[in-house]
């Protein structure tokens, strides 16, 4: 619902355009319909374009006002998932983590080398560890979209199943076009990032519907 809300209030500008140009009721009407139809058939660039037209607005949703990010999150993961579904090798698949799932007071830097970590339960992290060796994907930690894009750029993955808050999480997978990316949000029991916490299942699931095991 909110990425055709975003389609048709973008389209609202052309729209009055053409209207202007036109004096003519009808070809509006037509303009909001062709980009909604477009829509359907180039969900990348209609995706970002709603995104950035409700981004102003998301407030008026409420919640805690991440209704664009959502959209992008729950749209982008479903269309890479259906076109991308079970045709990607483990090994070429990122799994992509921020680095709040780690204890907020563990002394192990895992940033550039996950595995540093002792794997002593007391975050998340070493549980994806365990799921990344069981699965064979490679694993990555990110500070921000900059680090992120990094990973991302030097170990080419065909595919990125990346764990983050709905706002990290909504830009990073516009901004990693044309990587397809499935998005899995993170929990934050405590706040924003501190102590985050994500549901290991749902990733191993999103993991196993990109490489089509079971």
């Amino acid at each position: 619902m909110h990425y055709h809300l975003g389609l048709t209030v973008f389209s609202l500008f052309p729209a009055v355009l053409v209207l202007l140009l036109t004096r003519l009721w009808y070809w509006p009407i037509a303009t909001v319909l062709l980009v909604n139809i477009l829509g359907l058939f180039k969900a990348n660039v209609f995706l970002s374009l709603s995104f950035h037209v409700l981004k102003p607005m998301s407030g008026l949703f409420g919640g805690e006002g991440f209704a664009p990010e959502e959209m992008v999150i729950t749209l982008g993961s479903e269309k890479t998932l259906r076109k991308f579904g079970g045709a990607i090798p483990a090994e070429r698949i990122l799994l992509l983590l921020p680095h709040c799932l780690q204890q907020h007071d563990c002394q192990r830097r895992i940033t550039f080398n996950p595995y540093n970590c002792v794997r002593c339960g007391k975050c998340p992290v070493g549980a994806l560890l365990d799921l990344a060796d069981r699965t064979g994907v490679k694993i990555a930690v990110a500070t921000g979209g900059t680090l992120a894009r990094r990973h991302i750029k030097e170990k080419h993955p065909l595919a990125v199943v990346a764990v983050a808050c709905p706002r990290d999480l909504g830009q990073g997978m516009l901004d990693a076009h044309p990587v397809p990316v499935a998005g899995v949000e993170n929990s934050r029991p405590v706040g924003d990032c501190l102590d985050t916490q994500v549901d290991i299942a749902v990733v191993e699931e999103t993991i196993r519907s990109f490489t089509g095991t079971s």
